[in-house]
């Protein structure tokens, strides 16, 4: 059953599609009128009924999608009622302020959809896309068909239309590639925009180019795309779009089709015009191409930007411990290793938390890592801002002194082992670098300090030998 309902949907979809073609071409008038109106009214019909159910916070962008439906569905049966009585099509027709009304309201229900979303990538793929496939549907359909139409109303509402769906196309492809559109209905809801694209530029053009007479099957596009709204609207996680947080979503091959194949149109319509002999448009491709190339240095540039971020954030993550806050073992001995390299004064601390063991095995790791965390502000809280405290590992934290500070190093000792967190006490091994120590012969005396301060009663510092 899985497996066959897709096929039975297929099927639905051409004996629709074939419907419309047979009764938009040799249909009589009253059945054309109504294969016109019909998609728009179900359209509203679905929007209107899923308004309750649409989430509040996006309910006047919802309000106003159906209104814009609704809009189209009265435009769609004013213009075939004009035509039942006589009338002719064209851009001065009574209906055309409900077709501009409609087409409004939809791109602005797209508008209010996007408001809450912050997301600069998805923003400049999305007008990559929309430029690119701009630059060809104007230069090679739109600027030839209006090349000698000297009416400006026309020329004003031809080029109005494209630029409203091209608008509505943009936002809905900047929701999808932001993570706040479900998948299904973005790709009804996008070939909805493509068809009347489509219908408002491409199908129009073909009137004068084709040698058959399209004129008949002019409102199929639009047809099509109500009917494609219509199933995208009537979806359960048709609520979802334009809610939840934007999220990063890794480029899949529709991303790279959608997104590199648009950027390449502006030269691939310089190609098509070259080879058909026609005057080359240099100033939409020329326009084009310049919006491009802002769009892609500003891409490559928030590409560049994240990565660096992320190099510094998983350098960070390498140098330091995620518990504590501290530096870690690897930045310890890297701090260790260039402060002998130095060659000036240096003494070294090892600081180990008594009986930590015992306090893991009594009252839980939490409870451990809480111990961890306030000794480690209040170390870090008492040493100087030139003192260096990172964790060694386990309950075991180093301390590392140079300059003037090594003078001073038992007082700094004794210091934090007074001010580690009541009840819990502190073990301090410590010692100075003999001049031509190496790091690990200085670890190994530090080492043996600690370890006579846990044999002789713990809760101390003790020193290892200043000479060699």
């Amino acid at each position: 059953m899985t497996r066959t309902r897709p096929v039975a949907r297929a099927a639905a979809a051409v004996a629709v599609v074939a419907g419309l073609v047979l009764v938009d071409g040799w249909g009589p008038a009253w059945t054309q009128a109504v294969a016109a109106v019909a998609p728009a009214g179900l359209a509203f019909l679905v929007a209107a009924s899923r308004l309750r159910r649409r989430p509040a916070a996006l309910r006047t962008a919802w309000h106003l999608q159906a209104a814009g439906v609704l809009a189209l569905a009265v435009g769609y049966a004013v213009f075939q009622f004009a035509l039942l009585l006589g009338g002719t099509p064209g851009f001065t027709l009574p209906a055309e302020p409900f077709f501009l009304a409609g087409a409004v309201l939809v791109t602005a229900w797209m508008v209010l959809l996007n408001r809450g979303t912050r997301d600069r990538a998805a923003t400049v793929d999305a007008g990559v896309a929309v430029t690119g496939l701009g630059v060809a549907v104007t230069a090679l359909l739109l600027r030839p068909a209006l090349a000698g139409d000297p009416d400006p109303v026309q020329i004003a509402f031809t080029a109005l239309y494209p630029v409203l769906d091209l608008a509505g196309l943009g936002l809905l492809l900047r929701l999808r590639l932001s993570g706040r559109a479900p998948t299904r209905p973005a790709q009804l809801l996008a070939a909805s925009w493509a068809c009347l694209l489509f219908g408002d530029s491409a199908f129009a053009a073909l009137v004068a180019v084709l040698p058959v007479d399209v004129r008949p099957w002019l409102g199929l596009p639009f047809q099509l795309a109500l009917l494609l709204m219509a199933a995208a609207l009537a979806l359960p996680r048709s609520d979802d779009l334009g809610t939840g947080l934007p999220q990063a979503r890794p480029w899949s091959r529709t991303h790279w089709v959608v997104v590199g194949g648009a950027a390449c149109l502006p030269p691939a319509v310089l190609l098509v015009q070259g080879v058909a002999g026609v005057p080359v448009d240099w100033l939409v491709t020329g326009v084009g191409g310049l919006v491009l190339s802002a769009l892609a240095v500003s891409r490559v540039h928030h590409a560049v930007g994240r990565v660096q971020q992320q190099a510094q954030a998983l350098a960070r993550l390498a140098r330091t411990d995620e518990l504590t806050g501290l530096p870690n073992r690897r930045s310890w001995d890297a701090e260790l290793r260039r402060a002998v390299d130095d060659g000036g004064a240096v003494a070294v601390a090892l600081l180990d938390l008594d009986h930590f063991k015992r306090l893991n095995d009594t009252h839980g790791h939490a409870a451990g890592d809480a111990v961890l965390r306030a000794a480690a502000e209040a170390w870090r809280c008492a040493l100087p801002a030139d003192a260096v405290l990172a964790r060694h590992g386990g309950e075991e934290f180093a301390l590392l002194l140079r300059g003037d500070l090594v003078a001073a190093a038992d007082v700094l000792a004794d210091r934090l082992r007074g001010v580690c967190p009541a009840p819990q006490t502190v073990s301090v091994g410590l010692a100075v670098r003999w001049p031509g120590e190496d790091p690990a012969a200085l670890m190994g005396r530090v080492d043996a300090a600690l370890y006579r301060a846990k044999a002789t009663g713990r809760d101390r510092v003790c020193s290892a030998a200043p000479t060699g």
